[in-house]
């Protein structure tokens, strides 16, 4: 069964991670933290934080979420993301809760938010835990 620390371990193994920079901040009973560092190598044209990073962050902190309630492994099944302003500087914080939950598809909301506590985007998505046998 997974535990918090290694929810913290599996994630921070990921040279994906790493070459983002985010940080885990913790992950228990259904809910999750990570920062994400805005960096210039990270920007889209417009010189803002690209989608894909956004979505990729929303993606992480929703999946430690879900694997802290003991899960395995999980895979994400669906993932609808609003996009509301332009991540531009500092450190982003990306939390995310379990909204509801069936023996093995749990369903999760995220938000990122800027230093200002300004809403950047928003998601729910639909995931799969898995328990090795």
């Amino acid at each position: 069964m997974t535990t918090t620390l290694s929810v913290q371990q599996r994630f921070e193994s990921l040279d994906l991670w790493h070459a983002v920079g985010f940080k885990f901040i913790k992950a228990e009973e259904g809910h999750a933290e990570l920062h994400v560092p805005f960096q210039e190598k990270l920007t889209n044209t417009g010189g803002t934080l690209h989608g894909g990073i956004i979505m990729m962050s929303l993606d992480n902190v929703m999946g430690m979420a879900t694997m802290s309630l003991g899960f395995d492994n999980v895979l994400t099944i669906q993932m609808e993301t609003r996009f509301i302003r332009q991540g531009t500087d500092g450190i982003l914080v990306a939390t995310a809760s379990i909204i509801e939950r069936t023996k093995s598809t749990i369903i999760v909301e995220a938000r990122l938010k800027n230093t200002a506590g300004e809403l950047i985007a928003m998601c729910t998505a639909t995931f799969k835990g898995i328990l090795s046998k």
